[in-house]
């Protein structure tokens, strides 16, 4: 029996990949070369080629003496 996109939907993510996305925040993979920008806070994790992408350091701004 196939499953309907609609069907999926409704199931909701799988569990191993529910720990959610942040909004504003950037996932990164250096190793790719892939950088995202979260538009939209969700239930599902971002992930390429089923790895999850980590949320990206923010980076250090100079101090200002």
């Amino acid at each position: 029996m196939r499953r309907t996109r609609e069907a999926r939907h409704r199931r909701g993510p799988d569990p191993a990949q529910a720990d959610g996305t942040l909004l504003g925040k950037r996932y990164a993979d250096d190793e790719l070369g892939l950088e995202l920008l979260c538009t939209k806070a969700g239930q599902g994790t971002l992930a390429v080629d089923g790895r999850p992408l980590p949320v990206k350091a923010a980076k250090a701004l100079p101090a200002s003496d």
